[in-house]
């Protein structure tokens, strides 16, 4: 049997939920649909969900059409769960866009449909909800070419009477979209020639599967109406159509969950070649893995089994696979994972209510953050704060939900603040040598400080050679540094530079690792307060789209959230600016542009980067370290 993984994406209200329920009802899987209202779908499981109507976590179901099984990968919709989009769309053979009939191409619509485009994901359009009153197809058509894309094909006929009838649409206009851009039947339909409805299915399924032609179809999730044509669309137009590759295995690993039970259980698409139980397989650039249990959607639930197939998505209980794990030849993968993995933007300290719940609280987060790559969290090593680090307002809700909900823990949270990060400004070097006052600890130290481009990270050099100070004694100095870079002058991470240990004096047998160690930070600081250091903050590009009567104010209101305008054009009846914010600005931006243009303006955002702030530099209290504190005092009073 053919195996399709498809995803189902919408703005917030679109029906891609009660879509996957109709989807589920019409093919007979169940018995009758769930109901959001109600929250009885088989996809949003958590309260969250439900109460919101929105999808947080990936969830996978199926059905079976014809000869052909289905998987529906539930992808998530919401801007801070982009991440978890890109990842749930890459193991996608395609995917269907759903449109309110009422409202149109919406600002979310825009966001997931630039991931499609992203991902090159054949995409049908399904425009729901048609049985509204007050309906104009031909407004939302013309969104689509003007918001989304200009290369769409209409393939049925809508009748809005009293009784709404869906037909194939059979006017010869309707395939011009397709013959235009193939050479070939452009000079068939110019010299007069027939063209064979075969040679016109044949190319729109390749433009489909190509991603540069969008079928429209329409229909009610709710009621059922146009249903069986999507899934008929679905069947015919997502088949891969190239021939078979490889049966040697591959698979990726695309989702990590815990059951409540606290078992966990790793997705992961298997792109070529069989899975099958007691199989010991090769993971990429690690040991092998035993297969001792799986289980794969089927008919709405899920099964345990003991085969699996190439298309299929498989579920493995493991301790040991992480996400973007490869099992097998990672040559037989169709596309590469999304690359531009998200970075924390926010932090925050994290309490329990109670002191007895800490212990379970620093379990959970750990579940949590396997599960999530955009969640981190560290207990601070003097204070014993937990620290969170996310991308969005919306995780951090998600977090607090699921501690509520699933692990049965209250938690208090301070106000997040942005993470930002130092950057040396110039080379510098200090040394600090051993018997001279005020230095406490028997060993000298030597480094030099060298600033590199932005995003380059830190790299480490030590120029002392290991017969003149062995290993221990070297290792000591870097675990120095690496204390040392965690508090900058004004108290954040220090990255983007060259750290090089240029000097090393122990006196035998009196000097410790611990005398390095300790030293190898205040020897730091001292050389970056020579340097002087750039305070940078994390940076968004951004596209723009408002109405063109609010060109003047858009671009005028840019510098007040510190905005930069790099490109301006005119677009049919929007204007479409680029430029880059810093994140802590595009909320507060956002808010505003969708205040005045009464919410018809849409700003697409990707992480660009740290870039140095504007404005006063944000001084961070820096953490007490009761060894440490007096010695860096007074060195500080040296001039």
């Amino acid at each position: 049997m053919n195996i399709i993984n498809i995803g189902i994406l919408a703005h917030v209200d679109a029906g891609k939920t009660t879509l996957t329920e109709s989807l589920l009802y019409a093919s007979g899987t169940i018995s009758e649909p769930g109901s959001v209202e109600k929250g009885t779908t088989r996809t949003d499981t958590m309260f969250l969900e439900r109460q919101r109507g929105i999808t947080i976590q990936t969830a996978v179901t199926s059905f079976q059409w014809h000869s052909c099984k289905v998987n529906i990968v539930d992808t998530p919709g919401h801007m801070d769960f982009l991440a978890e989009v890109y990842r749930s769309l890459a193991v996608l053979d395609g995917a269907i866009l759903v449109l309110s009939a009422k409202d149109g191409v919406q600002a979310q619509t825009r966001v997931l449909f630039h991931a499609l485009r992203k991902l090159n994901i054949p995409t049908i359009i399904f425009i729901n909800k048609i049985d509204q009153v007050g309906i104009d197809l031909e407004s939302v058509y013309q969104s689509v070419r003007d918001k989304l894309s200009a290369d769409i094909i209409i393939k049925q006929t809508v009748s809005l009477s009293s009784k709404i009838t869906l037909t194939e649409n059979t006017s010869a206009e309707v395939w011009d979209s397709v013959i235009e851009n193939n050479d070939e039947l452009l000079a068939k339909y110019i010299a007069g020639e027939s063209i064979s409805q075969k040679e016109l299915a044949q190319e729109e399924q390749r433009r489909v599967q190509d991603a540069s032609l969008l079928p429209v179809y329409h229909g009610s999730a709710k009621n059922g109406l146009g249903i069986q044509q999507l899934m008929d669309a679905v069947i015919g137009l997502f088949q891969s159509t190239k021939e078979q590759g490889s049966a040697a295995l591959c698979g990726r690993v695309f989702k990590v969950e815990y059951t409540d039970c606290g078992q966990r259980l790793v997705y992961l698409r298997l792109y070529s070649g069989t899975l099958r139980l007691r199989d010991t397989v090769a993971l990429a650039g690690r040991k092998k893995l035993k297969i001792t249990e799986m289980r794969i959607p089927s008919k709405g639930e899920i099964v345990r089994t003991d085969t699996a197939h190439k298309g299929e998505i498989v579920i493995l209980p493991s301790d040991s696979l992480r996400l973007n794990d490869i099992l097998g030849d990672k040559t037989q993968l169709p596309r590469e994972m999304w690359s531009d993995v998200p970075f924390p933007m926010l932090r925050m300290t994290i309490t329990p209510k109670t002191a007895e719940q800490r212990d379970r609280l620093l379990d959970a987060l750990t579940q949590i953050a396997d599960t999530d790559p955009l969640l981190h969290y560290e207990v601070d090593s003097t204070t014993h704060e937990i620290i969170l680090s996310f991308l969005g307002r919306m995780q951090l809700e998600v977090v607090s939900a699921l501690l509520t909900e699933k692990y049965k823990i209250e938690t208090a949270v301070k106000e997040p603040t942005v993470i930002y990060l130092e950057r040396p400004l110039k080379v510098a070097s200090h040394t600090i040598h051993i018997e001279v006052p005020p230095n406490p600890f028997w060993a000298s130290i030597g480094l030099s400080v060298t600033p590199l481009p932005l995003g380059s990270g830190v790299k480490y050099e030590s120029r002392v050679s290991l017969g003149y100070l062995n290993q221990s004694f070297q290792n000591a100095v870097m675990d120095g540094i690496r204390y040392g870079l965690g508090q900058g002058l004004c108290g954040w991470n220090v990255t983007d530079c060259k750290i090089c240990f240029e000097y090393g004096l122990y006196y035998s047998p009196v000097s410790t690792p611990a005398d390095f160690r300790s030293l190898a930070p205040i020897v730091l600081e001292q050389a970056l307060k020579k340097s002087g250091t750039q305070l940078l903050e994390p940076y968004l590009s951004f596209t723009l789209y408002a109405p063109q009567e609010y060109l003047s104010r858009a671009y005028h209101d840019a510098p007040k959230y510190c905005a930069t305008i790099e490109t301006a054009q005119i677009k049919k009846d929007e204007v479409v600016f680029t430029g880059e914010i810093p994140a802590r600005c595009i909320q507060a931006y956002r808010t505003d542009l969708a205040f005045y243009t009464n919410g018809r303006s849409v700003c697409l955002t990707e992480l660009k980067g740290y870039q140095a702030t504007v404005g006063e530099p944000i001084i961070q209290p820096r953490r007490p370290n009761s060894r440490l504190d007096k010695v860096r005092h007074m060195f500080s009073k040296i001039p």
